[in-house]
């Protein structure tokens, strides 16, 4: 796990890490989940795993249970949540993964993409708000298999939590965290712009 950047914004501490997310201490983690909660790729599948002990089909049972509860339907849309217990990663000091669905970009970015990818950010925040969470890990949201440019993500993000900050009473401190090392580097690019 690696701080490489840490910008102050109104009072939050915005971090862009690279590492693993399910091993991130944050009071909630941020799932890039589809809009069904069913966790069969990329980071989903990885923090069903992780909170599992390797039973992700237990988690994405679980997921649906909790869709059905919270929203009252089988789908979630943009800007949606659904928050479930971290179960195994609370040994990371993790206590709930807030489950969130970004736009299928498939390479394609425009004004459209950006507004439902905004309002995906933002739902995990105002939850998180809601919760008087301290501290809260995002995914870069719809960069993997969902097609979304990178550098797009990443600028929309730090608008996004610009933007939350103004008004944010409990939570302190957001992090972005990216796996693999390149993305991370090119995330960075774009925090130091």
């Amino acid at each position: 796990m690696k701080t490489l950047k840490e910008l102050k914004l109104d009072g939050i501490s915005l971090k862009l890490v690279q590492g693993d997310i399910t091993k991130y201490s944050a009071d909630a983690i941020v799932n890039a989940a589809n809009r069904y909660l069913e966790h069969g790729g990329g980071v989903a599948l990885a923090i069903a795993k992780a909170a599992t002990d390797g039973n992700p089909e237990e988690y994405t049972r679980l997921s649906k249970e909790e869709m059905r509860k919270q929203i009252g339907r089988d789908y979630i849309e943009h800007g949606e949540v659904v928050v479930t217990p971290a179960l195994a990663l609370e040994r990371y000091g993790i206590r709930f993964v807030i489950h969130t669905v970004g736009p299928i970009c498939n390479g394609v970015w425009n004004d459209e993409f950006k507004e439902k990818l905004k309002n995906a950010l933002m739902g995990p925040l105002k939850k998180a708000e809601e919760l008087k969470l301290k501290s809260i890990a995002f995914p870069a949201i719809s960069a993997g298999i969902y097609g979304c440019p990178l550098e797009e993500v990443v600028k929309t993000f730090i608008e996004v939590v610009k933007e939350f900050a103004k008004t944010a009473e409990s939570v302190e401190e957001v992090a972005l965290v990216i796996y693999d090392e390149t993305s991370a580097n090119k995330a960075l690019e774009i925090f130091e712009a």
